[in-house]
């Protein structure tokens, strides 16, 4: 079993699926930009920029093209190991301090999770998702919502809504190391003690 703090875990994803309703409300019709809203400043730069790039073939049908998200920094060398760490505390307070919780509303979706340890920086997750996933297979900063280990890696977790899961399970499929899939796949018992109320 993951060391999971069930109340923790419950609360973050609740903060995270209001915030990420609140982003798909402001109608940001960019896969790489929707949900990477909270865009720190590290040495005076924003962490995330952004380029849209073509491609020689279809990525989906009459599509060739998608948004490609760029970090200042890249989170897998050895001198910004505890980046995601900080960034994962920081992006939490940020949403625990700006959303209000509507028990009302009713949010869809998944939760993604992904090794970001062993992750190979090849792109295909990235491209098959139209940006959603980057280059170093993580989900945007604005889903994360719960982080712990497991034997091989960090593992963070991530609130994927309805409308953007096709784009994530085409990252999923294509990821040639297997480093992010669905929790309830992954982990089915955690995933069933967790979700049960």
């Amino acid at each position: 079993m993951l060391n999971i703090d069930k109340n923790l875990f419950s609360l973050n994803l609740s903060i995270t699926q209001e915030y990420c309703r609140l982003q798909i409300d402001k109608n940001e019709n960019d896969n790489a930009k929707v949900f990477r809203s909270y865009n720190p400043l590290i040495k005076d730069k924003p962490l995330f920029s952004f380029k849209v790039q073509l491609f020689n073939s279809d990525i989906e049908p009459d599509l060739n093209y998608c948004t490609l998200t760029e970090w200042i920094v890249d989170p897998t060398e050895r001198e910004n190991e505890n980046l995601v760490d900080k960034l994962y505390e920081q992006q939490i307070n940020f949403k625990k301090k700006n959303v209000a919780l509507n028990d009302k509303q009713i949010h869809h979706g998944d939760i993604l999770v992904s090794q970001i340890d062993c992750t190979v920086i090849d792109g295909a997750s990235e491209v098959q998702s139209l940006g959603l996933i980057d280059i170093y297979d993580m989900p945007p900063i604005d889903t994360w919502f719960y982080l712990t280990r497991s034997k091989e890696s960090r593992l963070l977790f991530a609130w994927i809504p309805a409308d953007f899961k096709h784009y994530a399970n085409e990252a999923v499929l294509v990821n040639c190391v297997n480093c992010i899939n669905w929790f309830e796949k992954w982990y089915p018992k955690d995933f069933d003690n967790i979700t049960t109320k």
